[in-house]
């Protein structure tokens, strides 16, 4: 029952607080129900006796109306408050306006006088000064002495009506009021506690909140939905600079410049849009970014500021380190001019807006008198040329021109917009004509001598690599001609360009496919004994037919691949010996050529160690030639490579002597067994003595590098007489045996062998050692 009547109202949420109005009214209503009880009784009993009916139906329409309002109020705290209201009024209205004693009448005013008290607890001021305003009018006739009970007399038979009046009274204002009021200051009560509690809950916290606020380790601000700074904890001032007791300024953006805002690149995966991507210039110079913004709950904005000025400077720093890298693979090093690639590329934007109205050209000019430079001077002042004729072929072009530096020595560009390819050679013409002749490279005075290259655009040209290639293909061409003229791209060139394309891919092809043969050309003595046979590859293609080595060659050495031809002639050469060891017991020394890449490569006296050991043969069977110009390109690789072969028993032959640019010192220096005569000497015997002295003095140079000699190309008697005549001790040629294939060799050793001439032959087990 009291729990019912005196509802906790802390167990309602803030929001639902109203248990002590519902609480005050169930009191109002149920102590004025049981203890109006004994009036209600008692006065319908004196109304039954004296036949006045009707007042025990006014009791009973009375506790009625309590009875609804105590039951509605379960439900609706206004309406069972409207119901006591009601009830309130009637109350009066029956004792003015039913008693005839002006007296008691009067005390009927008594509970009109309290509904604004109750309308204001139980509803709202507005409702309260509407009752107060209405009780104006009883007021206006009780203070007239206006009489509403001149012929009602409802009360004045009933013997105890002054009675029942008073107690009313007394029950009400000193009974059911007072416990109300009780009611509510025990509410007030609980609430002052409760906002004491509250109070000093927020005020701790407030302590609490501040000193997250100010030692959260970031800047932090507080403010409005303008923008409008409310809070500022210490770090968020110092960044700001600003001072929060003299600066008047609130607005954030008032400290923060929009000019000069710049964005911050941020980490794949992070917030991009919005500010949390810009930061903003403080007035004292720093960048400042605002890193998280949070809505609060009453429509403000936590603003966390942080001081990006060095993360700004370390981007800066790597914006300009990205743009460096990118400038240095894009470009020279050496020039500063755009390189290889970065030409392709414009190139290829080049292609493909070409629309075949205009002739469009590649140029590639060739600085061929670097070189002197280089040898005369050193490096460095080939570098320094290199990056003057860059500067004065840059002054030369029209700004429009795209000019590259295309490899070492070689400087493209392109031209458009002219209408025919005489045009486009006599633009270039002009470039060369206002090139300087000369120019002046640390106190001397270098040529400036250079070919050039055109190759045209086509219609149908899809492949800038294939544009790059025909200019180089005519600056090659214009390198070689006598007055290193411009040459313009034909179709010849064309055609050289695929062919060497075809037998490049041809090698790597026929290398595996089993292609390549080897023929052995056999070398005599004076009395046409072998003396020992050279290998000479051959190349039978299903697809090109016979290639000679002339031309293979020398593209197998420009591709790279000659050290894999060199590695099938190795093997073919030690399992060939192999073959004539086991089947005749002996065999002639092989000798195979060395070129210019395999002098040079590091793994070559592994590889011939090894290719030996696999066939069990000795190293004294192989000889090794090698060209004049191979010796004095790699002179000092040569050298260590040669020395070790020489000193494992191999035989060493310089091959083609006296046709290249090597001086004697320097020769001197090479541990060479043998010297091979060029052909091109012993052709001229008999028709110029300017050859025949050349090859006295070659035989006589080697007599006194304790070398053989070896003469190539001999054909006819008169030339065999005149170098048997001159000293050279062995000789080859058609005149004595064409190259043989292993059939024909085969025969020709088993005749050897029947002759019994083993004095041209090393003798050597027929099979290898267990």
């Amino acid at each position: 029952m009291f729990r019912w009547l005196f509802l906790n109202e802390n167990t309602l949420a803030p929001a639902e607080n109203t248990a002590w109005k519902i609480s005050t009214l169930r009191i109002i209503l149920v102590t004025s129900f049981l203890l109006e009880a004994w009036i209600a009784v008692h006065s319908a009993i004196s109304a039954y006796a004296l036949g006045r009916t009707q007042i025990g139906w006014l009791v009973v329409f009375f506790y009625v109306l309590k009875s609804v309002a105590i039951y509605v109020s379960s439900r609706s705290v206004k309406m069972s408050a409207a119901l006591l209201l009601l009830n309130m009024y009637g109350t009066a209205l029956a004792i003015i306006s039913m008693t005839h004693d002006q007296a008691l009448a009067r005390l009927g005013y008594l509970f009109m006088y309290t509904v604004p008290v109750f309308a204001s607890l139980f509803f709202n001021a507005r409702v309260a000064l509407g009752f107060m305003a209405f009780n104006v009018i009883p007021f206006t006739f009780l203070f007239m002495d206006v009489q509403l009970n001149r012929n009602s007399s409802f009360f004045g038979d009933l013997p105890d009506a002054q009675l029942y009046i008073h107690t009313l009274l007394f029950l009400s204002l000193n009974i059911c009021i007072p416990l109300a009021v009780f009611r509510v200051l025990h509410a007030l009560d609980k609430m002052l506690v409760r906002i004491h509690d509250t109070s000093g809950a927020l005020e701790v916290s407030y302590v609490q909140y501040r000193e997250v606020f100010e030692n959260a380790g970031t800047a932090l601000l507080l403010t409005d939905a303008f923008g409008q700074i409310l809070q500022a904890n210490q770090q968020a001032n110092l960044l700001l600079g600003r001072n929060p007791a003299t600066d008047q300024e609130l607005g954030l953006f008032g400290w923060l410049a929009m000019e000069g805002s710049i964005r911050l690149k941020v980490s794949q995966g992070e917030e991009t849009g919005g500010v949390k991507t810009s930061a903003y210039r403080t007035r004292d110079g720093r960048m400042v970014a605002l890193d998280n913004i949070s809505q609060t709950s009453s429509d403000h904005y936590i603003v966390a500021l942080r001081d990006v000025s060095n993360l700004h400077k370390m981007q800066h720093a790597l914006q300009l380190s990205m743009e460096r890298e990118d400038y240095l693979n894009s470009h020279d090093s050496l020039t500063n001019l755009p390189n290889r690639e970065m030409l392709r590329q414009y190139l290829q934007r080049v292609i493909a807006n070409h629309d075949g109205n205009n002739v469009t050209a590649l140029v590639s000019f060739r600085l061929n008198s670097v070189r002197h430079a280089n040898q005369q001077f050193g490096a460095h002042t080939g570098d320094v040329l290199l990056r003057r004729f860059a500067d004065e072929l840059t002054q030369v072009l029209p700004k429009s021109c795209f000019c590259a530096r295309l490899r070492s020595i070689v400087f493209s560009f392109v031209i458009d917009q002219l209408r025919t390819a005489n045009d486009v050679v006599q633009f270039v013409n002009q470039v060369r004509e206002a090139m300087p002749k000369e120019l002046q490279v640390n106190d001397e005075v270098l040529l400036v001598q250079f070919s050039a290259g055109i190759a045209l655009i086509r219609t149908e040209e899809t492949d800038p690599d294939d544009l790059i290639r025909r200019s180089e293909v005519a600056l090659d061409t214009a390198r070689r001609s006598s007055d290193q003229s411009v040459t313009l791209f034909d179709e010849d060139d064309a055609f050289h360009i695929r062919r060497n394309v075809e037998i490049e891919v041809g090698i790597v092809n026929g290398l595996k496919q089993g292609e390549f043969s080897l023929m052995y050309q056999p070398k005599v003595d004076h009395n046409g004994l072998i003396a020992g046979v050279e290998a000479l590859i051959r190349w039978d293609s299903p697809g090109l037919g016979r290639i000679a080595p002339a031309e293979f060659v020398p593209i197998a050495e420009r591709s790279g691949l000659i050290r894999h031809v060199s590695d099938f002639v190795l093997d073919q050469v030690c399992a060939q010996i192999r073959g004539w060891l086991d089947e005749f017991a002996q065999s002639p020394v092989v000798a195979l050529n060395l070129s210019v890449s395999d002098i040079a490569r590091p793994d070559l006296i592994a590889l011939i160690d090894s290719c030996c050991e696999k066939y069990a043969i000795k190293t004294s069977y192989l000889e090794f030639e090698i060209t004049e110009t191979g010796l004095i390109a790699n002179e000092n690789q040569s050298i260590t490579h040669l020395n070790a072969l020489k000193n494992r028993g191999f035989g060493i032959a310089i091959d083609d002597f006296g046709t290249g640019y090597s001086s004697l010192s320097k020769l001197s220096h090479f541990p060479a067994h043998t010297v091979k005569i060029d052909r091109s000497f012993v052709a001229q015997i008999g028709y110029n003595r300017k050859s025949e002295m050349i090859i006295k003095a070659i035989i006589s140079l080697s007599e006194i590098l304790n070398c053989s000699t070896i003469a190539e190309g001999v054909e006819n008697e008169s030339q065999e007489l005149f170098l048997k005549e001159v000293g050279c001790d062995y000789f080859q040629g058609y005149f004595y045996h064409r190259p043989l294939d292993v059939p024909a060799m085969n025969r020709l050793l088993a005749q050897q062998k029947i002759q019994h001439r083993p004095a041209i032959m090393t003798q050597f087990p027929a099979s290898p050692p267990a």
